[in-house]
């Protein structure tokens, strides 16, 4: 007898002890009925559809739950690492081509439900029965006798279907999820910080293919840019996984699974899948080409290097604007930069050009860049209620700070502080977070610092808050002066 006939007699017989007013002529009448609606439904699949419409996957009442129980599905989201003996159903929203592990044949695939996705390892003969079964993106699928376990490097649930399991399409139905809502827009993962994503992304430069020598020979890489809703970043590809990004167009869309997202640079994984391409749209072309700057020149103001890009903090004389750029060239505050091509982009209110390595280069220019005036005075900031600044420059003396504590946040722990600037008679509160808590605490109290590129915000006790990011500049102005016990 093959596995897909025993389950389903091991099926028959709890449906039939769940509804005992049926024959068991009538249910496989049922059941061949369902088959003849669909040619793509095999006998486990037409008979677990049967049972959902006879209601056996509804909760039953406590009272009867002595009742033999019959198929229950989990929900994707209610999944942990180590259970055994799982039923799931869901979409396939991407689905690889069986590979060759040591002694293994695997296929991997990600199917989804309303409350989430998981990742699904099929093992030797299941593969086969998955490939017979011609199973595809958008498919639904039931998957019995499965087992969970942790995934190494997110922690996170994945699920295996060995010999014991099985796997069925079902037919598809009407208002299931579409196999693209699975995938966050890049821009949302890069906001979310360093992990590895489902992500969708336009094309923006499809990049060249070249040779480059590493310590283990020469090897295939290419270099994609593209871009989200918000948002751009680098996605590198190295050696055979080159050809699988042929003939790529600016402007289509890329639905990529497990790729890891370190500042703006996204790299594949093992495990990573491209689901999907669609063809550039008008939309998608729409958005490169009102999100392209090119030929513009810009006045430096201050220079932040970050360990993924070199922070050209500009104006052009209205706004101030962030100048990322992969290479750091020869140019100090005050002089004047080409930026020869760029994508703009606006993230929490300020300004972003996103270049390539030779997008910028330092020029002269004759006629003079004045920068906007961003100097706002303590004695302003507190008597403004509901105040939302940014990009301001602040000065004060370091009246008096907290202790650096650490604290646990969602992208794992960080250092904060603290403080207070005061001026003349008015005093406000700042916080700053990582390495610009070091900063301000190494600094004296009594010293009289300068505050740039900082961000002036209510905070939750309805009070004007100076907050410091990763891009701010901290200038300490003079020496320690001496606070008097009644300041």
């Amino acid at each position: 007898m093959s596995e897909e006939l025993r389950e389903y007699s091991k099926l028959l017989e709890r449906v039939l002890a769940r509804f005992p007013e049926l024959s068991r002529e009538q249910l496989e009448a049922m059941v061949e009925a369902k088959m003849s609606e669909s040619k793509l439904l095999n006998k486990v699949g037409a008979l677990l559809l049967v049972a959902e419409e006879l209601g056996a996957f509804k909760e039953e009442p406590a009272e009867k739950a002595e009742l033999p129980s019959s198929r229950r599905y989990t929900k994707i989201e209610k999944l942990v690492p180590g259970l055994r003996d799982i039923s799931v159903r869901g979409v396939i929203y991407a689905i690889s081509k069986p590979i060759d592990v040591k002694d293994h044949r695997i296929l991997r695939m990600k199917i989804g439900d309303d409350s989430g996705g998981i990742t699904v390892t099929l093992w030797d003969e299941k593969v086969e029965e998955a490939v017979e079964a011609e199973l595809e993106l958008g498919d639904q699928v039931a998957i019995l006798h499965a087992y969970t376990r942790e995934r190494i490097e997110t922690g996170t649930p994945e699920l295996h279907v060995g010999r014991n399991g099985l796997i069925t399409k079902l037919e598809r139905e009407p208002g299931a999820p579409d196999p693209r809502s699975f995938y966050a827009d890049l821009g949302s993962a890069l906001e979310s910080g360093s992990g590895i994503y489902d992500i969708k992304a336009v094309v923006l430069d499809s990049g060249e293919e070249r040779r480059i020598k590493t310590k283990y020979g020469e090897a295939s890489v290419r270099d994609i840019r593209l871009i989200g809703e918000v948002g751009e970043a680098r996605l590198t590809v190295w050696r055979d996984r080159v050809n699988e990004f042929k003939d790529l167009e600016p402007g289509e869309t890329l639905y990529i699974t497990d790729v890891r997202v370190e500042g703006y640079n996204v790299s594949l994984t093992p495990r990573s899948i491209i689901a999907l391409r669609e063809k550039p749209s008008e939309e998608a072309l729409e958005k490169i080409r009102e999100r392209k700057v090119k030929d513009k020149v810009v006045r430096v103001l201050d220079i932040v290097e970050m360990p993924s890009a070199t922070i050209y903090i500009s104006t052009d004389g209205e706004n101030i604007l962030r100048v990322y750029s992969p290479k750091k060239i020869d140019v100090n505050p005050g002089e004047y930069m080409l930026v020869k091509e760029a994508i703009q982009e606006v993230r929490r209110g300020k300004i972003r050009f996103l270049c390539g390595e030779c997008d910028v280069e330092k020029v002269e220019r004759a006629e003079e860049i004045q920068p906007p005036n961003r100097l706002i005075k303590l004695k302003e900031i507190a008597s403004r209620e509901g105040i939302d600044i940014r990009d301001a420059i602040v000065e004060g003396t370091l009246y008096t700070k907290t202790q650096l504590v650490t604290i646990k946040t969602r992208f794992g722990e960080a250092e904060k502080i603290g403080f207070w600037l005061k001026d003349e008679d008015v005093a406000v509160q700042g916080s700053a977070w990582r390495a610009k808590a070091k900063e301000i605490a190494e600094i004296e109290g009594g010293k009289r610092i300068r505050l740039k590129w900082v961000n002036i915000r209510t905070n939750i006790f309805n009070e004007p808050e100076i907050q410091l990011d990763n891009e701010s500049i901290i200038e300490v102005l003079e020496e320690a002066e001496k606070i008097s016990a009644n300041s």
